[in-house]
């Protein structure tokens, strides 16, 4: 099976090629990426899943904030170059025969180990990798049971209650896509992914509810240095991507204040975010999600969020969802 070859280009730059290999394409294509460890590939070959790698293939999305978990934790083990590749998909190619044969929920993210078995799902694809190069650089596990614990568990509310639709049929959606996802068909947004009114207002809710309890658990803790033991683990990985989503869609899209930089409504989890945007790593996350949703934000994705938000007969504010 062939899986796509991506080239990383800078903005204004982009460009999808395919060239037939007989029966097999290479595809070329760029996005703006402020990572500088990602290594350009514009001259790129197929190759077949079944057959050894020189390295595992880690397949991310610029602002795909399950994808962007994976990339924090390549950011931090060190040189991680030497072992595994990583490729920047955009939407068609997730769409593409060649990365459907890695992923069959054509989502990001996707690794091709070095066997060539291909693996999906971010955190089995993180817990994996942890493992793997578990002698190569920090360990990103406390070193306790009871560590190892709160760490499964901040993880596993975050993908069960805020970044997974748990469902791949139609119409369903996780948490998050309350924020971004269209009442209505829209080029940003596929008729089977729109959402209506009141599961919209729901999520919102349970946006809140999430945030409510992670900001007593860090408080809990008392460190803004890691969210278990006061070190980094993967579950500070985990929720900075998606908390930079709520950063840029709360205030803008729901009126929220901006309660993940200023302000008392989540002290805790709001020094743990400012203090995880000082370091340059997240920081370069944080500039690569952010990006793309300003752009999303100006071509209008938004607009339509908005007008259902004028609906009062929903809780959409923050001091609603006091309330």
């Amino acid at each position: 099976r062939s899986v796509p070859c991506v080239a990383v280009c800078p903005r204004g730059h982009q460009k999808n090629m395919l060239s037939s290999l007989g029966s097999r394409s290479s595809l070329s294509f760029g996005t703006r990426f402020s990572t500088p460890w990602i290594r350009p590939a514009m001259q790129c070959t197929t190759f077949s899943s079944s057959s050894s790698l020189e390295r595992p293939i880690f397949f991310d999305m610029v602002h795909s904030n399950n994808a962007a978990r994976i990339r924090l934790w390549l950011m931090h083990k060190g040189d991680m170059m030497k072992y595994i590749e990583t490729r920047m998909l955009t939407y068609p190619d997730l769409q593409s025969q060649e990365f459907i044969d890695v992923n069959p929920l054509k989502k990001v993210p996707a690794l091709i180990r070095q066997d060539g078995a291909t693996v999906f799902e971010s955190q089995v694809i993180l817990e994996y990798l942890e493992d793997k190069y578990a002698d190569e650089g920090h360990p990103f596990k406390p070193a306790t049971p009871e560590g190892r614990q709160m760490m499964n568990l901040l993880i596993r509310i975050h993908d069960l209650y805020i970044a997974s639709p748990n469902c791949t049929q139609p119409g369903f959606s996780h948490s998050q896509g309350a924020m971004y996802l269209a009442p209505y068909e829209t080029k940003w947004c596929a008729a089977v992914r729109c959402m209506d009114r009141p599961t919209r207002a729901a999520k919102i809710v349970e946006i809140h509810k999430q945030l409510t309890w992670l900001n007593a658990s860090l408080a809990e803790s008392g460190s803004v240095n890691g969210m278990v033991q006061g070190e980094l683990s993967l579950a500070d990985f985990t929720w900075f991507p998606t908390i930079i989503f709520m950063e840029f869609m709360l205030p803008r899209v729901f009126d929220w204040p901006d309660v993940f930089n200023a302000g008392d409504e989540f002290p805790a989890l709001r020094a743990w975010f400012v203090a995880m945007k000082a370091r340059p790593e997240f920081a370069s996350v944080h500039a690569d999600i952010w990006d793309f949703w300003v752009q999303k934000y100006e071509e209008g994705q938004f607009d339509s969020i908005r007008e259902e938000v004028e609906d009062k007969s929903f809780k959409w504010h923050l001091d609603e969802l006091r309330a």
